[in-house]
């Protein structure tokens, strides 16, 4: 069953409309050119045959599509859809029955020498079963090398099969973090039954984990924070272990400016490492059967994405970044910290870095900081004597009980106040008002403070 989704320029989902529907075999054709020097190079290219074509009427901006594909036709297969406008999606995908990946790969190669072989998983535990699917095609031998990324760990070999050989082994704590599988196939030197390399070899990474290096701490707080009052943090690791950690509060807004991630310390300590492992053989040398110069291949590539910003939220306090530690707890123990926001409102993410002799683990909480009424005042960092200007005050209603809201204006030093330095808000709902208090400066340099007190029932705020 295949769901397929319409939607307007503007994201939202569209009814009653048409979609054209194709369906392709996807196939792959290779074959050998011979130069005048009787050197072989290896050719290649993708046919897509038509099988099925079809039409849906989305509904809510959806509509299904069901197919069935008999069990000889497994292999790779392209979906089109388009619309009456021209426009069109497509995805390609792969129908076989499981566990025969590896059987598709073959029928698309890089290379003549290139042997693509497949695991069953994509990441293993230690203890883990790792099932190897081996396209081999003709009857040899197979030898697998097990290396990580400075030495051999194990090696086997395998006697292949014709079709598909699977060659299951266990994944050991050496293999951690990952290990290189490197298998070469060799077929028998007096055959003409294919006009395959005498000598295959592919290599495949293989991800191993192993779980006791992994810590799991745990952050213990309030759901909400009030600015400008003590709360506490309780730091433990789930499974009672000992561990040294930091403690990162910062702000979320600055977070988004970088696109921020809480530091994964797990994966950077476990990154997958580069084979340095060289391997060579005599293969080349040899001449088969057919007597003929395979060129060699030769493959590069690389890769790298960056996630799409998101929207970075607005925010007019001073940013929160806070940074405690390091710290220690032991086994079974936790600790708890105190903590103390300054006047802000939004919200900040509690991030904890842990390591202990090998063994490493982040945890995050984002947590809200508010209180039921705030107030932030703006003012110029330099005012000049004899200036006149007006000093405005936002206020902030963040709960729905907070209706009638009395802000008073002190003032001490170098300016004074030109009016009231009194004056009544009235909220009808939760959200932000602004005001201004007319104030002058004295003819003098120096300082001067100003204090602004907003109050409502029992709630009070200071600037």
């Amino acid at each position: 069953v295949l769901k397929l989704v319409s939607l307007d320029s503007a994201g939202k989902p569209l009814s009653g409309k048409k979609l054209s529907i194709a369906l392709y075999k996807i196939s792959w054709k290779w074959w050998w050119d011979a130069s005048g020097e009787d050197d072989f190079n290896y050719n290649g290219s993708v046919y897509a045959e038509p099988i099925q074509t079809d039409s849906v009427t989305t509904m809510h901006g959806e509509a299904q599509w069901k197919l069935r594909v008999k069990a000889a036709d497994w292999g790779r297969y392209l979906i089109k859809v388009t619309d009456a406008s021209g426009h069109c999606s497509g995805k390609i995908v792969y129908l076989d029955w499981p566990g025969w990946g590896g059987r598709g790969e073959e029928e698309n190669p890089e290379g003549a020498k290139m042997l693509v072989f497949s695991a069953n998983k994509d990441v293993y535990s230690v203890g883990e079963a790792i099932t190897l699917n081996i396209p081999t095609g003709f009857a040899g031998r197979a030898l697998l090398s097990l290396e990580s990324g400075t030495k051999v760990i194990g090696s086997y070999w395998i006697q292949a099969q014709k079709g598909i050989t699977r060659f299951t082994f266990p994944a050991t704590k050496n293999m951690a973090p990952n290990v290189f599988a490197h298998i070469t196939l060799l077929q028998p030197h007096a055959q003409t039954s294919n006009d395959l390399p005498m000598r295959m070899y592919g290599v495949l990474p293989l991800r191993v984990e192993d779980p006791a290096t992994h810590l799991h701490p745990l952050i213990n707080m309030a759901e909400q924070l009030a600015p400008e009052q003590k709360a506490s943090i309780r730091i433990g690791e789930r499974d009672g272990k000992a561990m040294a950690y930091t403690i990162a509060i910062v702000d979320e807004g600055l977070l988004d400016l970088t696109r921020y991630k809480t530091p994964d310390v797990w994966s950077n300590f476990n990154e997958r490492q580069a084979l340095d492992v060289k391997t060579w053989d005599l293969f080349d040398d040899v001449a088969g059967a057919d007597a003929s110069k395979i060129k060699n291949l030769l493959s590069i590539g690389g890769d790298g994405s960056r996630g799409p910003l998101e929207g970075a939220k607005a925010n007019r306090f001073k940013p929160v970044v806070l940074f405690m530690g390091p710290f220690y707890v032991g086994a079974g123990e936790q600790k708890t910290h105190a903590i103390k926001l300054p006047n802000y409102v939004g919200s900040v993410r509690v991030m904890v870095i842990a390591a202990e002799n090998g063994t490493y683990g982040t945890a995050e909480k984002t947590v809200p900081v508010k209180k039921p009424l705030m107030l932030l005042g703006t003012l110029p960092r330099v005012l000049g004597p004899n200036e006149s200007f007006r000093f405005p005050v936002t206020v902030f209603a963040m709960e729905p009980h907070i209706k009638n809201v009395s802000v008073h204006l002190e003032v001490t030093g170098l300016v004074s106040a030109s009016g009231n330095t009194t004056q009544q808000l009235v909220f009808s709902k939760t959200g932000e008002q602004l005001i201004s208090f007319p104030m002058n400066v004295k003819a003098a340099t120096g300082k001067a403070n100003i204090r602004v007190t907003a109050k409502s029932g029992k709630e009070i705020a200071v600037y």
